[in-house]
């Protein structure tokens, strides 16, 4: 993984800067000590816990035939006359841990903020379901929304994707595995999974532990989805920057956080999205940290984030 420029370095925000001293001062076992049930109930709880308010929206919880039995979904739907844009948000959470109840917020804010109808899904999870389980769900997903979108009073034409961490990862994976059947207008990463310590980078030695994601939960999060498989760690469905190719990807607005294990994996997937021919976009918060989106009542920073790429699907999706 070659990174080629420098991003501007920048102090830790405060308030997410307090929020980790006050989580180490706790002393709470990491995460991959943990059965993954517990985990994933420790992120529903931050996620509630740690997040302002989101609007208030119309939501449908439906479910859908899905390869490895019923999908839930969760569609989402603003206050505004039809046929609308359409965005399928895929939840991150290392493959292992999150949910629909985790990313509820999220959801809500860019339905609210975009103006599209958004649909979340409750995909596999490892390792009940290891790779490629949860990438086949959402390319389900995906095929179902692009079918029945005017069911949902949205506009077919007018879909993009987007997500955070593993979601983002699964999301770009989701556009090249249709390449050539399905043609979203755009695609939103948010400090995107892209091949994770295939090869070492400094931002993982650099904030490896201490700052939320560490290297030792990232490890389990892939063993976890990878069945413990090292070939895998390759393999064009997981690592984005193995893919033969991205220039069938839609135009991308990728997001990287300076104090985050995977900032330089996902510079790197910028680049190779704009050598590809894509138009894209890169918006990088060097004093923000992996997850920032979820801390909105710790730090505005995440809430800018989100309302950043909303301003940009926005347009994408007029």
């Amino acid at each position: 993984m070659t990174v080629t420029t420098t991003l501007p370095r920048a102090p830790m925000d405060p308030g997410l800067a307090g929020f980790l001293a006050q989580a180490a001062a706790q002393g709470n076992p990491p995460l991959e000590a943990l059965p993954p049930a517990v985990g994933r109930q420790i992120y529903r709880d931050l996620a509630a816990g740690l997040g302002l308010p989101s609007p208030v929206v119309a939501t449908e919880d439906r479910s859908i035939a899905g390869p490895g039995g019923p999908l839930k979904l969760r569609i989402y739907h603003p206050d505004a006359a039809g046929p609308l844009p359409a965005l399928f948000y895929v939840h991150g959470g290392g493959y292992v841990i999150g949910d629909l109840e985790t990313h509820d917020a999220v959801c809500r804010t860019l339905c609210h903020s975009v103006g599209a109808v958004v649909v979340a899904v409750d995909y596999r999870l490892a390792p009940e379901h290891p790779f490629p389980a949860a990438v086949d769900d959402v390319v389900c997903v995906l095929q179902w929304l692009a079918a029945h979108a005017k069911e949902l009073r949205a506009d077919p034409s007018r879909i993009a994707l987007a997500g955070d961490s593993a979601g983002a990862q699964l999301a770009a994976t989701a556009c090249l595995r249709t390449a050539g059947t399905i043609a979203p207008r755009a695609l939103g990463l948010i400090y995107p999974v892209a091949q994770h310590h295939s090869e070492p980078s400094a931002s993982m030695a650099e904030n490896g532990e201490g700052k939320f994601l560490t290297h030792g939960v990232m490890q389990w999060f892939i063993n976890c989805y990878l069945d413990g498989r090292s070939e895998l760690t390759r393999h064009p469905d997981f690592a984005l920057l193995s893919a033969p190719t991205l220039a069938a990807l839609p135009p991308s607005w990728v997001a990287t956080m300076g104090h985050d294990p995977l900032r330089d994996e996902g510079h790197a997937l910028a680049q190779r999205i704009e050598q590809a021919g894509v138009a894209t976009e890169h918006r990088h918060y060097p004093g923000a940290i992996h997850a920032c989106i979820h801390f909105t009542a710790v730090s505005p920073v995440g809430g800018q984030v989100v309302a950043d790429l909303a301003d940009w699907l926005r347009a994408r999706l007029a």
